[in-house]
This record gives C-alpha cells, sequence and structure tokens, in this order.
C-alpha cells in the first residue's frame, strides 16, 4: 500500500509495539506514544528510527484532553494522519467485592474514553478528498469471553466492541473505515508477573489450540492488514487474534 502516517497510542512496549514495529517494517512513518518519555521509550525510537521515520508524542491519555492534544500534535508534526491505533490500555481488577469506583474510572477512562476522543479527533481533521483515512481500534478476547474478577476490564473491552461497530457506521459516509483487534493471551509486560511462573505459564499454553502464547509481533501484521487497500471493504469489524481460544470448547479428554 502507499506509504501511510500511522499514530499508535501506548506504542513503547507490548502490543502497542509490535504494531508500530510492523508498519515500520512495511516502510510507514509512525508516531509512538506514551505518558512518559522513559528509557523504553528511547529505545524504542532509536529502534524504529532505523527503519523509518519516527515522532514521538508524549500525552497522557486517561487525562481529559489528553487524546485531543495527541491527535493535534501528531497531526502537526505531518500535516495529516492515515492512520489511527488505539491500543493504550490498562488492567487494574480487583476481586469483585473490593472493586472501586476509582478502578473502575481509572480503567474506563483509558480503555474507552481515550478511544473515542482520539477517534473524533482524528476523524474531525480527516480532509473530504482523502483516501484510506482508517482507525484500528484494540480490543482484547474479553470483548468477547469473561474472566473471574475481571469485571471493570471485560466490561471495558465489551465497550471497545461495540465502540468499533458505532464508529463504522458513524464514520462510513466520510469514507472512514473502523475496525478492532482482539487478541488472546499476548507476551507484555502487564501479563510479564504472571507468565513468570512456568506451571502457570504451560497450563494456559496448552488451553491454546495453537499451543502457544502470542507474542506482539504476532498481532502486528492484522494492523498493517486492516489498514491496507486490500482491507478496504472492511469496516466495523473485531479480527480476532488468539490462538484459536475463542473457538474452542471445553475438552472431555484427559491433558497430558
Amino acid at each position: 500500500m502507499d506509504r501511510r502516517t500511522v499514530c499508535i497510542t501506548g506504542s513503547t512496549q507490548g502490543i502497542g509495539y509490535g504494531i508500530a514495529k510492523a508498519f515500520a517494517n512495511d516502510g510507514h512513518r509512525v508516531i509512538l506514544n506514551s505518558h512518559i518519555r522513559d528509557d523504553r521509550a528511547e529505545d524504542a525510537i532509536g529502534e524504529l528510527s532505523a527503519l523509518t521515520e519516527v515522532r514521538f508524542v508524549q500525552t497522557d491519555l486517561s487525562k481529559p484532553g489528553g487524546a485531543e492534544q495527541l491527535i493535534e500534535t501528531a497531526h502537526a508534526q505531518w500535516g495529516s494522519l492515515d492512520t489511527l491505533v488505539n491500543n493504550a490500555g490498562t488492567f487494574l481488577d480487583a476481586p469483585f467485592g473490593q472493586l472501586t469506583e476509582d478502578i473502575f474510572d481509572r480503567t474506563f477512562a483509558l480503555n474507552v474514553r481515550a478511544y473515542l476522543f482520539a477517534s473524533q479527533a482524528f476523524a474531525n481533521r480527516v480532509k473530504p478528498d482523502q483516501i484510506g483515512a482508517n482507525i484500528i481500534c484494540v480490543g482484547s478476547t474479553n470483548s468477547m469471553a469473561a474472566e473471574r474478577d475481571s469485571v471493570a476490564y471485560d466490561a471495558s473491552k465489551g465497550a471497545v466492541l461495540m465502540l468499533v461497530k458505532s464508529l463504522a457506521v458513524t464514520l462510513a459516509s466520510r469514507g472512514i473505515r473502523v475496525n478492532g483487534l482482539g487478541p488472546g493471551l499476548v507476551r507484555t509486560p502487564l501479563t510479564a508477573a504472571a507468565l513468570a511462573f512456568e506451571e502457570l505459564r504451560k497450563a494456559l499454553a496448552r488451553q491454546i489450540p495453537l499451543g502457544r502464547i502470542a507474542e506482539p509481533e504476532d498481532i502486528g501484521g492484522a494492523a498493517v492488514f486492516l489498514a491496507s487497500d486490500e482491507a478496504r471493504y472492511i469496516t466495523g469489524q473485531m479480527l480476532f487474534i488468539d490462538g484459536g481460544i475463542l473457538a474452542n470448547q471445553l475438552s472431555w479428554g484427559v491433558e497430558p
């Protein structure tokens, strides 16, 4: 596809960085984002700069106005944006009886509100004659299936699924496509602590039909495809990249 300018939120590590690297490898200009400019951000900028043109915008998307600030700054750097990838997210859940309004509000502020208002700011700057503008929202298998004591997170990812559908219908007349990615279990900083336990890691991998836990790089190619001209008639869809997790039923056999 033609060279695009792509802004990816929460993109200095984990899934966001995997997506940014995939676009960079394909020759597209990349705008990275994080709420802090730490060593991971500097490393990401340095690594991707060897592949393509890179910019970095430091913005806390969980704060009111943060999403608008990101798009305004990113747009000013290159004059236009072709693709927005809403990826920045958090997991703060506690056991249901201990779930607080603060946890709920912080979860939805980043996982849902930031997606909505970044998308609004992006769409408001798409020119009438601009071709191929699109938005990708990173949801989760939790958009479709719940986990125990993950109520706020599951609800936020369910909201992302409907946000994708609603934005797709709302923005179709303006030529803006909107789709989602639904990763399953991925090795990221958010999952690192739990996956450090070998027995748990192996038990989880056995439940995945493809037999392994995903790496961030497994998600990036799907994002590049959804942003491409090859996906020009796809909108309002959530593409689950889960190794078969959602396709799997309980097994009646004895696991080895």
